[in-house]
């Protein structure tokens, strides 16, 4: 398994010393997946599923144009993203 190696500002490394039990390459390398999931998984449902989600909903899509259809649908995923892999802080 190739090795990758990034800096961190000497306070944050003061801070995360002090969790010794944390396993960081397995927190980073689960953080990486997650961020690639998003990116590789932009491509937008055929329209039929799409329109199925939203019916079962119980909106229409019969008067959104497909381009406002999609766009929108992205606009859910990235939402929903952000809401499930999103770190929260004070």
């Amino acid at each position: 398994m190739p090795n990758v190696t990034f800096s961190v500002p000497d306070d944050l490394f003061k801070r995360m010393k002090k969790f010794s039990e944390i396993k960081w390459s397995t927190l980073y390398r689960q953080l990486i997946e997650r961020y690639l999931e998003k990116f590789e998984n932009l491509n937008v449902e055929k329209i039929t599923e799409l329109r199925e989600k939203v019916m079962k909903k119980g909106f229409s899509m019969d008067d959104i144009p497909f381009d406002k259809a999609v766009e929108i649908y992205k606009k859910m995923r990235q939402l929903k993203w952000e809401r499930t892999y999103s770190i929260q802080t004070d």
